[in-house]
Parts: C-alpha cells; sequence; structure tokens
C-alpha cells in the first residue's frame, strides 16, 4: 500500500447514510479521505450537485482540490455520467463501487483498472479479475501433454488430464431420431454453451449404424471439437471406431474383445465401463466396481489403446451401490490408477428434483477433488437447461482454486445466478416520520380496457411475444421483442393502452415473462413465477 501514499490522494464523496460504511471500508487507506455531502441517499447525487460540492469545499479549504486530490470517487448507484464534473472543476471524477464493501477491493487493484465516469467500477473489477483468471487457465492449456509425470492424454486434438480443466462433454440424446436441421441446432447450442466434447447418444435396443456416418458428418461439419458416440451396440460401436470418432462410450466386458481388433487400428479413445452387459453383469460395491473396472481397462491398455475409466457415478439413494459409495469407488479407483477418468454428473442432476447450478457446482468440486478429467451431462430434462453452461464455469472454478490452493470463491467465475452474494439495500422510509403511509390494496371493482394482451414466449428466438385482442376478442396486431421496454412503449406508440392500470399490469407481466425467458422458467400469464411450498 505504500506505493499508493507515495504517489496519490482520494476522495470519496458520499451521502449522509452510506458515510459511516465508506469511513470503515477505507480506514487502513490512509490517502483517502471521505465527505459526506447533505443528500441522504448517494444514489439521488447529480453532476451539478458534485460540482457545487467541490466548489464548497475549495472554497472553505482556499485551495483548488485538484492540488491536493489525484481524483475524486462517487459511491453509490449514481446514474449520471461524471465527465461533467471535470470539465467544471479541474479534478478528475468517477464512479466507484456500488457497495462500500467493494471499494477495498477497488483500491488495491486501481494499477489494473480503467475507472470510468458511466460505469461503476465493480464492472471494471469483475472484468479485470476474470480477465486474469481466463490467462491463468491459458497458460495451463499450454502445458506439455506429461508434466509432472502426470498421464494426460489427448481426443482429438483436446488435452485431457490433471494438468487441466476438467473437460465437459454434452451429450445429446436420441440423435439417429433428430433431423439434420435439430442436431446442428442442439450441436451449436452445446458449443455455444461451452462444451468441450460433443457426444451423439444413440437409441437403446435399436441398431441405426446405418445413420451414423450422416450424425458424425453433421457434427464434423459443424466443430473440429472431439466427437463421441454413446451406445452399448456393438455394430455402432464398430461403425463409430471405422469412422474415426475420437472417442466411443461405452466398453465393457461384454464387447470389449469385439472392439479391440477395431480401436487398435485408429487413435479411437475408449470410455470403459466396470459392468458387462452381455451377461447384465453390473457390481454393486466398491471393491466390485474397482476391480471389474480394472479387469476391463487392462484388456484394453495391454492393446495400447487410451482409455478413460468410468467407474460409473450413481444416482442418489440408488438401490445397489448408491451416490456415495460410487464417489468413493472413483476416489479409490483413481488413486490406484493414473488414467484419465469419467465422471457422469448427469447420471445424478437429471434424476434428482433440484435446481441445477448448485448441484453441478458441488459435484464439480468433488469431481476435482476425487480427480475427475471428463464431466458428463446431457440437458435431457427442462431442470436440467443450461447444465453444459454451468459445469463448464464450475470446471474454471475448481481448477482455479486447486491450482491457487484456495477456496472456490472470489476467483471472477461464480455460479450465484438467482441470490446475491451480498447487497446493502436501503431502508431510507424508516427516516420519514411525519409522512403519511398508506396500506397498499387491490381495487375492488376492475374496469377493462379497450383491448388486451396475450403474452407467450418464443424460446427458440428469444423473444417475447404479445397479441393484441380488441374487444371483441379479434387479434388485430402481434408485437414481438426482447426486452418489456421495447414491446410497451410500442404498444404505448400505437395507442394500445388507454389505462393506467392495464398499462401497470402490462408492465409486471412483461417483466415476468422476461425473467422466465432468462431463466428457462415456465412462463403462465396471471400467474406467480415462483408459487410453490417453498415461496410461501
Amino acid at each position: 500500500m505504500d506505493y499508493y501514499c507515495d504517489i496519490m490522494k482520494i476522495l470519496i464523496i458520499t451521502g449522509k447514510q452510506a458515510y459511516q460504511k465508506v469511513k470503515n471500508a477505507v480506514k487502513k487507506y490512509n490517502f483517502i479521505d471521505v465527505h459526506k455531502t447533505n443528500i441522504s441517499i448517494a444514489a439521488f447525487l447529480t453532476p451539478n450537485m458534485i460540482i457545487n460540492e467541490i466548489k464548497l469545499l475549495e472554497k472553505e479549504k482556499n485551495i483548488r482540490l485538484s492540488e491536493i486530490y489525484d481524483f475524486v470517487l462517487v459511491t453509490g448507484l449514481i446514474r449520471h455520467d461524471l465527465k461533467k464534473v471535470e470539465e467544471e472543476t479541474g479534478i478528475k471524477c468517477y464512479k466507484s463501487t456500488r457497495e462500500a464493501s467493494d471499494i477495498p477491493l477497488l483500491i488495491d487493484n486501481l494499477k489494473d483498472i480503467t475507472l470510468s465516469t458511466r460505469d461503476y467500477a465493480d464492472d471494471q473489477i469483475i472484468k479485470f479479475v476474470k480477465q486474469k483468471s481466463e490467462e491463468e487457465i491459458k497458460k495451463a492449456e499450454e502445458k506439455p501433454l506429461n508434466s509432472k509425470g502426470n498421464v494426460n492424454i489427448k481426443i482429438g486434438a483436446l488435452k485431457v488430464g490433471d494438468d487441466y480443466p476438467m473437460r465437459v462433454l454434452g451429450e445429446i440424446v436420441h440423435t439417429p431420431w433428430l433431423s439434420d436441421k435439430e442436431l446442428e441446432e442442439k450441436i451449436t447450442y452445446y458449443l455455444n454453451s461451452g462444451a468441450d466434447m460433443i457426444d451423439l447418444g444413440m437409441v437403446s435396443n435399436e441398431d441405426h449404424s446405418k445413420d451414423l456416418k450422416r450424425i458424425v458428418g453433421i457434427a464434423r461439419d459443424i466443430t473440429d471439437k472431439p466427437i463421441s458416440v454413446d451406445t452399448l451396440n456393438t455394430e455402432e460401436l464398430i461403425e463409430a471406431i471405422n469412422l474415426g470418432v475420437d472417442m466411443v462410450l461405452s466398453v465393457d466386458g461384454g464387447n470389449a474383445e469385439e472392439l479391440i481388433p477395431y480401436l487398435k487400428e485408429g487413435d479411437t479413445v475408449a470410455v470403459v465401463l466396470p459392468t458387462n452387459y452381455r451377461i447384465n453383469y453390473v457390481p454393486e460395491t466398491i471393491e466390485g466396481k474397482i476391480k471389474s473396472l480394472e479387469g476391463n481397462v487392462n484388456k484394453l491398455i495391454e492393446n495400447d489403446i487410451k482409455v478413460v475409466g468410468d467407474p460409473i457415478l450413481e444416482p442418489i439413494n440408488n438401490s445397489g451401490c448408491n451416490f456415495t459409495e460410487s464417489v468413493i469407488a472413483c476416489k479409490m479407483f483413481k488413486e490406484k490408477n493414473n488414467i484419465p477418468m469419467f465422471f457422469g454428473i448427469g447420471n445424478v442432476t437429471e434424476l434428482f428434483d433440484v435446481d441445477s447450478n448448485g448441484a453441478h457446482a458441488l459435484l464439480t468440486a468433488i469431481g476435482s477433488e476425487i480427480g475427475a478429467n471428463i464431466l458428463f451431462t446431457p440437458e435431457a430434462s427442462s431442470k436440467c437447461k443450461f447444465s453444459i453452461k454451468e459445469l463448464k464455469i464450475a470446471t474454471k472454478m475448481m481448477f482455479l482454486a486447486k491450482k491457487r490452493n484456495s477456496l472456490p470463491k472470489d476467483v471472477g467465475f461464480d455460479l450465484i445466478n438467482y441470490k446475491d452474494k451480498k447487497f446493502d439495500e436501503l431502508t431510507t422510509h424508516e427516516n420519514y416520520k411525519d409522512v403519511p403511509v398508506i396500506m397498499a390494496k387491490e381495487n375492488e371493482r376492475q374496469i377493462l380496457d379497450e383491448g388486451s394482451f396475450k403474452i407467450e414466449l418464443d424460446r427458440k428466438n428469444k423473444l417475447i411475444v404479445v397479441i393484441y385482442f380488441d374487444r371483441r376478442k379479434n387479434p388485430k396486431y402481434i408485437i414481438k421483442g426482447k426486452t418489456p421496454k421495447e414491446i410497451y412503449e410500442t404498444a404505448i406508440r400505437y395507442n394500445l393502452i388507454k389505462k393506467i392500470d392495464h398499462a401497470s399490469y402490462l408492465g409486471k407481466e412483461l417483466q415476468k415473462a422476461e425473467i422466465a425467458l432468462k431463466i428457462g422458467k415456465k412462463y403462465n400469464q396471471d400467474f406467480e413465477l415462483f408459487y410453490n411450498e417453498f415461496w410461501k
């Protein structure tokens, strides 16, 4: 901190309510002064008010502030551009962080952050921390394949192993049943979500080996990332290997002997199970899983075939080997066998009625601790939408935490999607003692407007769709837009709203529709987005 003390001095301007919080936040910095304005809430400050405060201070001190301070920071939710302050006072003035508690993070990283008169500083902090983390991951990706004695492999052109972040393998289920266009759209969506590899899932108890050339060809046309085929059908596996796919799921005791001659001819990696489905053998104990998987793996390794071990992550409360036991089996297998390990996270989340983002974060953390290298998931159910994106973020969090030997927090990435890590909410109403309080209630009688609106979602194109009906219920207009503001301003422009309460209703419903579209929630007009027992 001596660096800052020697070369700069900073003035922070804030409101009366936040003054003490700001003072406490910066008390360790002897080069920062805090000025309290006569405004209760800093968010109400305007450039003109700040200019007046600076001029009053200069008159009081009988000196130009620019001769004392390098710049001014203004805290809170200032909605105006502060460029005018410098133009009229000669001292640079920037926006600080939205919350007082984040000011130290800003001060400690000032050398690397570009302050702005328009954007809040915490946006810069987040961008900076994330950029540094991305650079750290990129540097790790450049490591040679077999550094530190770890056994890493290449699947296609992708490095997989303990020296690299866990890779996300996204499965597209029932690919033979999809049209070419549907398959293309699904692959593109997975890639945009961050998938490192694309898995083409086949259909159980059906032979679509003749469709594989078309299916694999579509995938190859879209991406050069590794492609795998997921099936237990031997004919389909052989065809996939002959087509040169990068990986096959799955090889076990029942099909290994047939597949080895084909695997030896190419560079296809085999994901190996501890099972023998030909005789319906599925190990149900930790020891059984490890022993059987090692036997199956060694058959392929003896033939110089690259392998990934899959001890099979079991669903929670599974009969036979349960989730906890399967995690132990994964850990013990990885400790005994220095090969990449497969971790089927979708086996858990698809069969667990919880929101997926927290579950994915925790499962990724478990995978990181026990040495998993490939995280596998489909997005088969609606509740697991965004699974690939969530896992991709989680892999970055855990890679950085493990590399830095730190907790998985403040690393530049997070999965806090529906709550806030911290917040300082203002409660100014308690200060207005003499202002009458009106307890809100709905009108007893509703007077209808000249028309009505039906709101729907176009998820494919990420649009909110509003159908306007006249009093006779005839559809007159369809308005499509990305934001509520676009739509209600268009409705007003076309004179479709006459009553204030109808305008309020439309705004409320459009906001709900936008939230539902963003988070993958079902939208039903006139019903609450969150109305289950949890929210009561």
